[in-house]
């Protein structure tokens, strides 16, 4: 290790690092060679200097030798491609080959350096998230849906093969989601993906068992990516001791803030109300965009502190000295190019004295009185191919259905249906007593169980609001019959007769006379028990209701049966969550609210100064700054 790294670490402030995530080729240059010095010596420094370390088991990029001795070990695309060796992430996650030598790396970094000092935590890969269409990849898929489904025909009935004769006689006649002549069937890629999803969970689990085995008091964790496509992170956070992820904000998206803070709600949701570690962030421009707009310090500080508000209490970056050379050279770091006697590296040096003396570390995260339903499966069934209209994406809705929390500095839990159904199911406990609002912004597949669950939660004075094109599809992705969503619709006091994605944007009124517009998609709905808010005014869906909202019990569902321009969306939430005591009036323009237990802090992300109305007395807060109202 570069002893001016050590140096230029303490003037940072920094005192955590996660240390040989890409090493594998130095530590096991030949099968069965090991080659350790180097990283002796760098532990050791940085223990010696009070540095906290996050070692890597460095699984995550093979060395070039396993493919060529392996290459079956080598994923496969759907067109049958082998992915080879010269970037990354080269490997089937079911080869045994593959498995082998990281079971091999594992249990040699374990039994050196399980007792060092400066090892507080093992980060078993980085961003899992790889998949293979080839031959071992096909058996262990026929292996999981054996577990799941019994036999073949369970399979045939589950994903409806009588549809273009699809039908099996034998799981040998299973294959992984490839090159075929039209499109495939969506009840086989939402089983592989999930497959996917377990396959990645049960190597992280094998080599986690290791180093628990050897260090029963270890924590172990490995790097989430948000909202991310290929892990269903709702159900590996159980299996992970502290939560990780990487955000990479993006300074040329005006979005870009609100992005943030809603992936930091569902980090801090999966984590159960426990602290969570921004693992990577940037501290100024990314190299993997087409156009690499850096942050500027004012960005990165604010980024930084909305992240530690959320309940992140290490905040890291990759990387700590810039990459002089690799794919990654142009990929930002703490010590730019330039070195160390740059605005950049002084900046995040401040920055690091800040968060050391941060009044926010250890503070309860507390609780959210809205609680947005994220189920990946969903997400996942939503958006394949030969949907009704990309239009209707769960991630864009669940951002436009959170804009108005956000700009009204409203925390919001955001999380999987299993924790609502966990929680309803507890004995003595009621979901009412977990939050206010429900939000299903786009829940495409539905499970028949939450209907109701989500019922008794309106009946005892819950507020459920409800996006559209919910309640399509169960699990299985077959449609669900009869106009009603499955129930959901039928609990929304509203008949669904079809989708209707839309050529040109259609007016809209509502009981008062106003005018807006729905865009891009609508629903043809009728009302059965729920009361019309908005409805169409011209056309050949005129008179047709396209928000709705039904009383039931001591509380109300609200449905939204289309794309609504943001500022009626903004006036339906708006009314759901009043209706629940929650007022959602928008901060001032560039103002971000967060609340932690009792502290407030507010970040203005404007140049100018910024004045607010907040516990009775007005705030200030200076441009590109903040301020942290303790409890």
């Amino acid at each position: 290790m570069v002893a001016e790294d050590l140096e230029l670490m303490v003037r940072a402030h920094v005192d955590f690092v996660s240390v040989g995530i890409f090493s594998w080729a130095s530590l096991e240059p030949e099968p069965g060679r090991f080659e350790t010095a180097w990283l002796d010596a760098v532990l050791d420094d940085l223990h010696s200097r009070g540095v906290a370390v996050d070692l890597a088991v460095p699984v995550a990029s093979p060395p070039p030798w396993l493919g060529v001795q392996h290459p079956d070990s080598l994923p496969q695309t759907r067109s049958g491609t082998r992915l080879w060796w010269g970037s990354r992430n080269q490997f089937d996650p079911s080869s045994a080959a593959y498995r082998e030598a990281a079971r091999r790396i594992t249990r040699m970094l374990v039994e050196r350096y399980a007792d060092h000092p400066a090892v507080v935590m093992w980060h078993v890969g980085n961003e899992y998230g790889q998949l293979s269409h080839g031959e071992e990849a096909a058996q262990a898929f026929r292996d999981w849906l054996r577990e799941r489904y019994g036999d073949i025909d369970a399979v045939n009935r589950a994903w409806g093969t009588s549809v273009w004769s699809l039908g099996m006689r034998s799981f040998e006649d299973v294959i992984p989601p490839r090159e075929a002549p039209y499109l495939l069937n969506p009840a086989l890629e939402l089983d592989f993906a999930r497959f996917c999803s377990d396959q990645l969970l049960e190597c992280y689990l094998e080599l986690a068992g290791i180093i628990r085995g050897a260090a029963p008091e270890a924590l172990v964790t490995t790097n989430f990516m948000g909202f991310f496509p290929l892990v269903d992170y709702g159900a590996w956070s159980e299996h992970v001791d502290v939560l990780a992820d990487d955000h990479y904000t993006d300074p040329a998206d005006p979005r870009t803030r609100l992005t943030a803070s809603l992936t930091h709600s569902y980090l801090r949701t999966l984590a159960g109300g426990d602290p969570w570690v921004l693992m990577e962030q940037a501290a100024g421009a990314v190299n993997w965009r087409e156009h690499n707009v850096p942050k500027t310090h004012a960005q990165n500080r604010l980024d930084s502190w909305r992240a530690h508000a959320h309940g992140a209490d290490v905040i890291s970056y990759f990387q700590f000295r810039q990459a002089p050379s690799g794919p990654e050279v142009f990929h930002s770091a703490l010590v730019p190019h330039a070195g160390p006697e740059t605005a950049r590296f002084q900046a995040v040096t401040e920055l690091g004295g800040e968060l050391t003396a941060s009044p926010l570390a250890g503070e309860e995260l507390g609780s959210s009185r809205v609680f947005f339903v994220h189920d990946w499966d969903s997400w996942r069934a939503a958006v394949g191919a030969g949907r009704v209209s990309r239009a209707v994406d769960p991630i864009a809705q669940n951002e436009v259905f959170y804009a108005p929390f956000f700009h009204a500095g409203e925390r919001v839990d955001i999380g999987p249906s299993s924790a609502l159904l966990a929680e309803a199911a507890s004995e003595g406990a009621s979901l009412k007593d977990r939050c206010d609002v429900i939000v299903l912004a786009s829940q495409f597949l539905l499970r028949g169980e939450l209907v109701a669950v989500l019922e008794e939660f309106a009946r005892e004075g819950g507020q459920l609001v409800i996006g559209p094109h919910s309640g399509i599809v169960d699990q299985h992705v077959r449609a669900h019959l009869g106009g009603t969503g499955g129930g959901l619709l039928e609990l929304a006091g509203v008949f669904r007769e079809e989708p209707w994605p839309l050529a040109a944007a259609l007016p809209i009124r509502n009981g008062a006379g106003e005018q807006g517009r729905v865009e891009e998609f609508v629903e043809v709905l009728r009302s059965t028990t729920a009361q019309p808010l908005w409805s169409v005014s011209e056309g050949p869906l005129q008179g047709r209701p396209v928000a709705t909202h039904r009383a039931l019990g001591r509380g109300a569902i609200w449905y939204l049966g289309g794309l609504l321009e943001d500022g009626i969306l903004a006036e339906v939430i708006g009314a759901a969550a009043a209706a629940a005591g929650i007022g959602l009036d928008p901060l001032p323009a560039q103002v971000e609210l967060i609340r932690r237990g009792g502290a407030t802090v507010v970040l203005n992300h404007g140049s100018v100064p910024a004045r607010l109305s907040l516990h009775g007395r007005m705030i200030d807060v200076p441009g590109e700054d903040l301020v942290i109202l303790p409890s």
